[in-house]
């Protein structure tokens, strides 16, 4: 903030004459800890940009129905987790929601929701949701009345000013400092010290709060407690927050900062993952609370006391829902009910091609529903041709460490943690060769740290376009002009060091081996990836295909890469695969349990370049002679469905109108751009999961929105195959629907606005401009084209090939399936009777058979 915060003539007289806290101990009571604890279980975790994947924005709140927790975003962020009902009035106009989806939505509900909700139910009928589209409301955002607010709140409400704004600005100024990841040229002093203590610190030197007349700040952050929780316990009692009003309190001063509590969040995950402790939420906790209690003390006069009492007394939980609340709810479940049926009669109607004695090539992809696309377009190229669908890490959780790199980054899903750790080397190079590429990237990286210092130098930040422009604009030229190659973005292998040698030899390229990864181990997880990928017989080349994206100028560019490889790309995860499978001793292992692998089968690895749509095969040159034509005649198919693809793609991209012998260089061309806010739409449109063979799909155009996880239940004899889809695949499913979800219905909330504003903090997030929180979500730019939504707003809807009773197996041993299931934060079918029935989960190990008009 630039200005000086005028205070309304209330506050003209009373001016804070004693910041001073008495020296004692305080003891934190239990019930206190309870509920610090209680709030900060409530914060979803926020991933930095290296290694950005998709979060489920509401993954606290699970233990709670759906409606619940809409309540309570409702009163703890002042949002809503639901479109406004203009957008369900369009929808209806449209006829893409019926009546009759209207009435099931009703029946669904009255057998779903708690208890607590059915009274409320009794009034409502389809003419009454009908007569709700009506009203001119357009948003359902809560009543001021019901909002819980912050001390920061209750003042700017108050009168004309500032304060909350301000409050933010200034503790992600100091969190950006204390967390930077290299990109400030000066650092912190205190780093070293747990968050609240180094606040405290920098803030004792900090005489911003009191220009802004928050008189006597030092002087109180001086005399508060050193420990965040004693810290805490003043700021609670000091601000007469009832015990039964605290959690929510709590949470509400967290999402204040909502981004910057995420992401330490995060931190504070990964190192439980390790068997680490990190308590840096509750001390930014304390932070928050500190600048609430010297408003309090500084701004309080006795007319306002009386009235914040009043303010904090009525923050209690409403078992009631909100009419217009509740008529939204009915209308997204009708829309989504309105899906569930279009998909349901496509699978019914579907014809399983037939299959191929022997596939003349098996390609396996990641779940994404971008693959669906391409899986789509490359079994055109040929009746020979069957593709898998399997999580993108394709069961290899490895951390991989770059070439020349001490550390690396977690190649598997976030829910997992990785298990062998994978360095790259140069293969069949000289020690010299070795060395010199050795020299070459640390002098690369040294340059590169060196010219990024230099642009964000306090010296010369604003004469950077004079000095280097011409510099610069060579790169964006070439770009401009398509004469760059685009680079995935997150990291990926080294490039290739190239030798004089023919590349039969195997000089002058990346490898990978493994840091305790022995025999034994890679034969174990081989067998494990074999057992769930679904491969029953091998084709003479097997195609292992990660995906990764290629974007210029994007910070959220990661985002678009795979996210069951935790924000990289799968090329490592395919390489190492492909390498494991291609082992003779891992064959030979493999062959002990039953699982034969023909001596003619080789795997390959690959990787789909899902903005360009182009795939590019790694390690040809271990291909052996007899493979030759197969690999000429897979190049051949896969160029063909690139180009189909793309053709495919062409109308989201704004491209419908462009000559088809141009679309390739259009699509490409937007890879490159500096400027291009939608490189591609990433997973935008996402609704379903199906767990299923692939005939149960493959004659259907599922127009990109649907995740595929090949899964055969005759084959599952014991179950585990079901288990491991239903606690994996379908939950990291269910994370990018509700991100997506949330980007949607509440931008402002569960986004991160506008892209074309965005600065990078410290190399782990962004702004939205110069200053304000940590942002936490998608951008619009990701899920909205400019005139319309790219995403539907839909709950995922999942299909699983199995009898019920196995299913409620799984739902009743694991207890975050089943929160997640009945409290309605996904929908979930069984299909049956080869695709004749489909029966809905309602909860409670129960179903009901759907009958489809």
């Amino acid at each position: 903030m630039t200005s000086t915060l005028e205070q309304p003539q209330i506050f003209e007289e009373t001016v804070a004459a004693d910041f001073s806290i008495a020296s004692h101990k305080v003891e934190m009571t239990p019930n206190l800890a309870a509920q610090i604890e209680a709030a900060c279980a409530r914060v979803p975790p926020l991933w930095p940009l290296k290694n950005f994947v998709a979060v489920n924005p509401f993954v606290g709140l699970s233990g709670r129905h759906f409606l619940d927790a809409s309540t309570l975003i409702r009163r703890v962020t002042h949002g809503d987790m639901m479109m406004p009902l203009s957008y369900y009035r369009q929808q209806w106009e449209a006829g893409r929601i019926g009546e009759s989806d209207l009435k099931n939505a009703l029946e669904h509900a009255r057998q779903t929701l708690p208890d607590a909700h059915l009274q409320a139910l009794q009034n409502v009928s389809v003419e009454t949701l009908k007569s709700a589209l009506a009203s001119t409301r357009t948003s359902t955002r809560s009543a001021d009345d019901n909002a819980i607010l912050t001390v920061a709140d209750w003042l700017d409400a108050r009168g004309d000013t500032q304060w909350r704004a301000f409050i933010v600005d200034e503790i992600s100024k100091w969190c950006s400092a204390y967390y930077d990841e290299g990109q400030a040229s000066w650092r912190m002093p205190w780093r070293g010290e747990p968050l609240f203590a180094a606040w405290k610190a920098a803030a004792r030197r900090d005489a911003n709060p009191e220009m802004m007349r928050l008189r006597g700040f030092r002087s109180f952050v001086a005399a508060l407690p050193d420990d965040a929780a004693e810290a805490i316990e003043y700021s609670i009692e000091m601000l007469q927050v009832p015990s039964a009003r605290e959690v929510d309190f709590l949470h509400r001063q967290l999402m204040s900062i909502a981004g910057w509590s995420g992401y330490i969040q995060y931190r504070a995950r990964e190192k439980g993952l390790y068997g680490k402790h990190d308590d840096s939420l509750q001390g930014l906790l304390a932070i928050r609370l500190a600048y609430e209690a010297a408003l309090f003390k500084n701004f309080k006069a006795p007319e306002l006391a009386a009235s914040w009492t009043r303010n904090v007394a009525r923050h209690e939980t409403n078992a009631e829902i909100a009419p217009e609340l509740l008529a939204n709810y009915l209308w997204q479940l009708a829309a989504e009910i309105a899906y569930q049926r279009g998909l349901m009669q496509s699978l019914q109607a579907a014809v399983a091609p037939k299959a191929a004695a022997r596939p003349s090539v098996q390609a396996v992809f990641c779940i994404d529903v971008r693959s669906e696309v391409f899986r789509r377009s490359l079994e055109a190229t040929s009746p020979d041709i069957e593709t898998l669908g399997f999580a993108g890490f394709f069961g290899f959780p490895i951390e991989v460490v770059p070439f020349g790199a001490r550390h690396g980054g977690a190649q598997c899903p976030v829910l997992l943690t990785p298990s062998f750790r994978i360095r790259e080397s140069i293969s069949g190079g000289s020690h010299q060769a070795v060395e010199s590429a050795l020299h070459a990237q640390q002098f690369s990286k040294r340059l590169g740290r060196g010219w990024n210092s230099f642009k964000t130098s306090a010296v010369s930040c604003f004469s950077f376009v004079e000095t280097g422009g011409l510099l610069s604009g060579v790169k964006i030229i070439q770009d401009s002009l398509g004469l760059a190659h685009a680079e995935y973005s997150g990291p990926t292998l080294s490039p290739c060091v190239q030798h004089e040698a023919a590349p039969s030899s195997q000089h002058g390229h990346t490898h990978l081996h493994g840091s305790g990864m022995t025999t034994e181990n890679q034969i174990a997880v081989a067998a494990n990836a074999l057992k769930h990928m679904g491969l029953k017989q091998f084709a003479r080349l097997v195609m292992i295909c990660g995906h990764g994206s290629s974007t210029t100028n994007n910070p959220y560019g990661s985002g678009l890469d795979c996210g069951a490889c935790g924000g990289h790309t799968g090329e490592a995860n395919a390489r190492v695969a492909a390498a494991v499978f291609n082992n003779p001793d891992v064959r030979a292992g493999l062959q002990l349990q039953g699982m034969d692998i023909p001596h003619d089968t080789h795997f390959v690895a690959a990787l789909h370049n899902t903005t360009t749509d182009d795939v590019t095969l790694f390690d040809e040159y271990s291909i052996p002679a007899t493979h030759r034509e197969d690999l000429r005649q897979l190049h051949k198919n896969l160029q063909q469905a690139s180009q189909q693809t793309r053709l495919q793609r062409a109308p989201s991209l704004g491209l419908a109108d462009a000559p088809h012998d141009k679309i390739d260089a259009l699509v490409r061309a937007r890879s490159l751009d500096w400027a291009q806010t939608r490189p591609e739409w990433g997973l935008a449109g996402n609704a379903a999961f199906i767990a299923a063979p692939r005939s149960r799909t493959q004659s259907l155009n599922l127009g990109g929105r649907a995740f595929l996880n090949n899964y055969d239940h005759a084959s599952d004899i014991d179950g585990s195959k079901l288990e491991l889809v239903m606690t994996a695949p379908m939950v990291v499913a269910s994370w990018i629907n509700l991100q997506y979800f949330a980007s949607t219905v509440n931008n402002r909330q569960f986004g991160s606005g506008n892209k074309t504003i965005h600065n990078v903090v410290g190399t782990l997030g962004v702004w939205q401009g110069n200053s304000g929180d940590l942002q936490v979500g998608l951008p619009m730019q990701s899920v909205h084209d400019g005139h319309k939504w790219m995403h539907e707003p839909l709950r995922l809807s999942v299909f699983i090939e199995a009898p019920r009773e196995a299913i409620n197996a799984v739902i009743e041993k694991h207890e975050d399936v089943r929160e997640l299931l009945d409290n309605g934060w996904l929908h979930l079918f069984a299909i049956e009777d080869e695709c004749q029935t489909f029966a809905r989960y309602i909860g409670g190990q129960q179903w009901k058979v759907e009958r489809l008009s």
